[in-house]
C-alpha cells in the first residue's frame, strides 16, 4: 500500500482460492497529477511502472478512469487518442500501450487492476476489445462513486473480502460495457437515428428472449411494430447484418455456452438453443466455427484445463 500526497494505491494477493472467483481485483488506486508534473510517479512495483518513451505491456486488465483534466493515450490497435474528462481507458493483457496527462492541465485518475477467466471469455466473445479501449462515459458520476468505494475499501481495510470487491468491480465493468456499445446509435439525424436505434435494440431483445423457441423474422418485426422489410433495412444499416443472422448468432452463442459449461447431451443442446434439429446446428457450427459441436466441446474442455493449469502455476510462482 502507498499513500503519498494525492497518490493512493494498494496491490492485492492473488491466491488460488481468489482465482476461482473467475473475476478478481489485483489492485486499485487514484492520483491527482498537477499540471507540469512528471508522469507516472515512480512508486509502483516494476510490473506496473512505465515510461512514455517505452510504454508498457500488462499481464492483466486495467480500467483507468480520468475524471478531471485531459491527456493522451496510444496503443498499436488505436493509435493516439485524446483523453477528455469522463473517459475510461481499458488496458488489455499483452497489448502495448502508453498514456499521460497534458502538461498544461494534469488530470485526476482512478484505476482498478483485474484478472480472471471471465474477462478473457468476454474478450474472446468481443465484449471487450483493444479496438474499443477508449470509452467516453455518458454518466460518469455513478462510475466515479464506484471507483471511490473500491479504492477506499482496499486502502483502509487490511482484511480483504474478494467476493465483495469482485461484485463492486463488476459494476464498473458493466457501466463501461453499456456505455461503449454505441455501434448502431450514432445519429446522422438525431431524432430519426434515436428512434431507429431504439427499435433495433427492442428487436434484438426479442431475438435474445425468444430465440430458444421457433420464431420467424416476420414475427419479430410484428412484435416491434414494423414490417419485415423495414426491420431488415434498419438492421443492415445499423448493425451490418440481417435479423436472421442475429437469430442464428444468438442460438450459436447459447449452444456454445451449453456445450462449454454443462454436460447436456449434444442432441438436447440443439433444441435447448433453439435450432430446429441437430443436423441444422451441426451445419451452423461447421459454417461459423469450422468445428462440429462435439469438436467444439472437446476444444473448450481442453482450453479450460490448460487455463486452470496456467493459473495454478502462476499462483504458485507468485506465492513464492
Amino acid at each position: 500500500m502507498a499513500d503519498s500526497d494525492n497518490l493512493v494505491f494498494a496491490y492485492l494477493p492473488a491466491t488460488q482460492a481468489v482465482s476461482r472467483l473467475g473475476l478478481y481485483l489485483t489492485g486499485a488506486g487514484s492520483d491527482r497529477v498537477p499540471p507540469g508534473s512528471p508522469y507516472p510517479r515512480q512508486q509502483h512495483p516494476e510490473l506496473y511502472d512505465f515510461s512514455w518513451a517505452q510504454g508498457r505491456v500488462l499481464p492483466e486488465f486495467q480500467f483507468v478512469f480520468v475524471h478531471e483534466g485531459r491527456g493522451e493515450f496510444e496503443s498499436r490497435e488505436l493509435g493516439r487518442q485524446e483523453i477528455e474528462p469522463g473517459t475510461v481507458m481499458v488496458l488489455f493483457p499483452g497489448v502495448w500501450h502508453r498514456y499521460r496527462p497534458a502538461s498544461d492541465s494534469g488530470w485526476t485518475e482512478s484505476w482498478i487492476s483485474l484478472d480472471g477467466e471471465l474477462l478473457f471469455r468476454w474478450q474472446a466473445r468481443e465484449l471487450l476489445q483493444p479496438q474499443r479501449a477508449i470509452v467516453r462515459l455518458r454518466q460518469p458520476k455513478p462510475v466515479l462513486r464506484q471507483y471511490r468505494e473500491i479504492i477506499d475499501f482496499v486502502t483502509h481495510h487490511p482484511e480483504q473480502h474478494p467476493p465483495s470487491l469482485s461484485a463492486r468491480a463488476m459494476a464498473i465493468i458493466t457501466a463501461v460495457l453499456e456505455q461503449s456499445d454505441s455501434s448502431y446509435d450514432q445519429p446522422d439525424d438525431a431524432a430519426e437515428a434515436g428512434e431507429v436505434a431504439s427499435l433495433v435494440r427492442e428487436a434484438r431483445q426479442v431475438v435474445w428472449n425468444h430465440s430458444h423457441r421457433k420464431i420467424s423474422v416476420a414475427a419479430i418485426a410484428k412484435k416491434v411494430g414494423v414490417t419485415r422489410r423495414t426491420l431488415e433495412r434498419y438492421f443492415q444499416k445499423n448493425v451490418g447484418h440481417t435479423v436472421l443472422d442475429e437469430l442464428i448468432a444468438c442460438r450459436l452463442e447459447r449452444a456454445q455456452r451449453l456445450l462449454r459449461d454443462t454436460h447436456v447431451p449434444i442432441k438436447h443442446v440443439a433444441f435447448a438453443a433453439g435450432f430446429s434439429s441437430l443436423s441444422n446446428m451441426c451445419k451452423v457450427f461447421r459454417r461459423e466455427l469450422g468445428l462440429s459441436p462435439g469438436e467444439y466441446r472437446e476444444s473448450a474442455v481442453r482450453s479450460s484445463v490448460e487455463r486452470n493449469t496456467a493459473t495454478t502455476n502462476r499462483t504458485m510462482v507468485e506465492s513464492h
